[in-house]
């Protein structure tokens, strides 16, 4: 069973990423918090197999988070899970080694594909982020 954990500040989401987490097989929902200070000492705690990361955190924001944790995690999963969408944002996220990015608009259905995927091994990118990566790496 893989172990996940949410980084997001928006209530709505996290509550329903946890109900949403329940109706999938073989993953354990550990918990969430809204504060990216917060997040460093509860993930280091908890040490979840995949972390879904939002980008803009009040405290410490989403891609801080993902260059200290992949430090000091470095065999978890990160997920960045956002409504950032833009070449600096996914060249970052590419940068900092993240296993894969998913816009909020296509909703929790792609992001179980994502959680899917990189529970495999892989990376994953949405179509937006998908599109901006094969960009700059040509």
């Amino acid at each position: 069973m893989n172990t996940i954990y949410m980084v997001e500040d928006e209530a709505l989401l996290r509550e329903l990423f946890e109900e949403y987490v329940k109706l999938i097989p073989n993953l354990q929902h550990l918990g969430s918090c809204a504060d990216g200070r917060i997040a460093v000492d509860c993930v280091l705690e908890k040490k979840p197999d995949i972390l879904i990361l939002d980008i803009r955190l009040p405290e410490i924001n989403g891609l801080e988070l993902l260059t200290l944790l992949r430090r000091k995690l470095p065999d978890m999963h990160i997920l960045i899970f956002t409504g950032s969408l833009d070449p600096s944002t996914v060249k970052m996220a590419l940068d900092f080694d993240a296993d894969g990015f998913v816009e909020k608009a296509y909703g929790l259905e792609e992001l179980k594909n994502a959680i899917m995927k990189v529970c495999k091994g892989e990376k994953y990118f949405s179509q937006g982020a998908d599109q901006i990566r094969k960009t700059l790496q040509s």
